[in-house]
């Protein structure tokens, strides 16, 4: 009897275990390398979540409404690409080009931002709470109603950016917008 109860507990925390890292699905993920789209929403899903992302050229790929919560996103090209209403809380990215992405809606709550170029990106009501940013660049993104509560910007550039203050940043405003 005590075998089976061990047998029985040990399956069940080989099966919690494998849920916890692998709880994205691989088609997603070989869809996303093949035909640079993974798209989620009401009828249909994308799920990213915890995938690891590197050393890939996704540039214009489309992630509308896409699950990568917890994903690690490294050495990625992402210009481009359409994260509208994606949902990147607690991902890691690092090194990655977000040059003239659509990230309006995106939810980037407790990310870890490592060397992340958002110039010329769209991030209109992004949330981006808790949030660590370093080596960031928002030079002339559209920043209205980006959520940056708790957020240290002392390492990010918003040279140029608009959406803080009433006019755009001027250049060199690295920490704050410089009117």
């Amino acid at each position: 009897m005590k075998k089976v109860n061990f047998l029985l507990i040990v399956s069940v925390l080989l099966f919690c275990f494998s849920l916890t890292a692998y709880s994205y699905d691989k088609k997603d993920l070989e869809k996303l390398k093949t035909t640079k789209e993974c798209v989620g929403g009401t009828f249909s899903s994308c799920n990213l979540e915890g995938a690891p992302i590197r050393n890939l050229d996704l540039s214009g790929a489309n992630l509308e409404g896409a699950n990568l919560r917890g994903a690690t996103i490294e050495n990625t090209n992402l210009s481009k690409a359409n994260l509208t209403g994606a949902n990147l809380e607690g991902a890691k990215l690092k090194f990655v080009d977000l040059k003239a992405a659509k990230l309006n809606d995106a939810i980037l709550m407790n990310t870890l931002l490592l060397f992340v170029d958002f110039d010329d990106a769209e991030l209109e009501e992004a949330i981006f709470q808790g949030a660590k940013l370093k080596g960031i660049s928002f030079r002339n993104a559209n920043l209205t109603d980006v959520d940056l509560e708790g957020v240290n910007t002392n390492l990010v550039d918003f040279s140029f950016a608009s959406g803080i203050e009433d006019e755009k940043c001027k250049n060199n405003s690295v920490g704050r917008c410089l009117q």
